[in-house]
């Protein structure tokens, strides 16, 4: 008897292995979409660098540079006002790039393979909320995050997977009513991006709606807390200034809304950010009512200051506020299947574009 079951454990267990392998990570609505967009993106970056042939270092292009340059040497340069800097950038990010170039990983490989591997984790959790609040919709949430324009950012060696995988998965917890694991995602996303806390505030959200203790309040925010007060204190021994992540970024030189407003056709990468939000918030007004609060929460204070302070980056942000990918899916999937296949194939191509214009023309994800 005990010789029998130690013979079929083996391949019992690899099958639920398998089993919850497949669950977490459905191949037609998470893995494909997700290859998919490196397919059209990678070659592109890769080949189209002027003077460079193939230049598989176009992956950390633009903000990728910056934290080559963190998790090489850190944040020991000099910080002065008004100069760019490394310090608009969370640390959690190129410190596990750092940690493993330390290993003799090469930095392309080390620092595009963490954002790889993230926005895989990022669409698992995104597909498990859209099954959730999205109905059938779910099957196609993924397709139009992963083949949005502005999702050239968790293609490229950036920050945005780290976030955006964090902040997914700690809606997931929440809603499982694990506040624990919630507060550790949701610390992950504070200590990725300088507006990570926005992860803090939707789960807060639901724990207001479903449990109303101050020990889950306490639980799902006290990881971040605690890393935000560490940081900064960190910033101002290195700097004098515990808000100079916010400081440095007046280097930047940024336009917003009313700004452009007044000459909108003038830079086509303005024009570009602009008219693909306005496409994802013009579906996302149509289904906004159907999605619960926490991802209002997090479309609003997600877009709302790149409205105020700088367009460029709007395309982007229209994916890191996944809910608008969300309500895209969720319109379309209502419609012919030609319809859904038709926009799809316009983001693949407008996604191809947008890669080549990051490397052509220093075009900025």
């Amino acid at each position: 008897m005990g010789g029998v079951t130690t013979v079929d454990s083996g391949p019992v267990g690899d099958r639920t292995a398998r089993t919850r392998l497949a669950s977490l990570f459905p191949f037609r609505a998470v893995v494909l979409p997700w290859c998919v967009a490196r397919l059209v993106a990678v070659p592109i970056l890769v080949a189209t660098t002027p003077g460079r042939g193939l230049y598989a270092g176009s992956l950390l292009s633009m903000d990728g540079q910056w934290f080559r340059m963190i998790a090489i040497d850190w944040y020991d340069r000099p910080y002065r006002p008004g100069a760019w800097s490394e310090y608009p950038f969370f640390p959690l990010f190129p410190a596990v790039g750092g940690a493993l170039m330390k290993s003799g990983m090469p930095s392309t490989i080390a620092l595009a393979g963490l954002s790889w591997v993230a926005s895989l984790l990022a669409f698992a959790g995104i597909h498990r909320l859209a099954v959730v609040h999205a109905g059938p919709a779910a099957r196609w949430a993924v397709w139009f995050v992963a083949l949005s324009p502005g999702a050239l950012s968790l293609v490229l060696g950036y920050s945005d997977a780290f976030f955006l995988a964090a902040m997914a998965w700690a809606l997931v917890f929440a809603g499982q009513r694990q506040w624990e694991l919630a507060g550790l995602a949701a610390a992950i996303a504070t200590a990725s991006r300088p507006n990570g806390w926005i992860a803090v505030v939707a789960v807060l959200i639901v724990v207001a709606r479903f449990d109303r203790s101050w020990r889950a309040a306490l639980v799902a925010t006290a990881p971040s807390v605690l890393f935000l007060i560490g940081w900064m204190w960190y910033l101002d021994h290195a700097t004098g200034d515990p808000f100079v992540f916010w400081e440095a970024k007046s280097a930047w030189d940024e336009t917003s809304i009313v700004e452009w407003a007044a000459e909108p056709l003038m830079i086509h990468l303005e024009l570009f950010h602009v008219a693909w939000f306005a496409v994802a918030l013009a579906f996302y007004v149509r289904r906004a009512a159907h999605q619960p609060p926490e991802w209002l929460a997090i479309t609003v204070l997600m877009v709302a200051p790149a409205l105020l302070f700088g367009v460029v980056g709007l395309a982007r942000y229209a994916v890191l506020a996944f809910p608008m990918q969300i309500a895209v899916a969720d319109t379309l999937a209502r419609r012919a299947w030609w319809m859904t296949g038709g926009a799809l194939a316009i983001s693949a191509i407008s996604l191809g574009y947008f890669a080549h214009a990051v490397v052509a023309d220093s075009w900025l994800p």
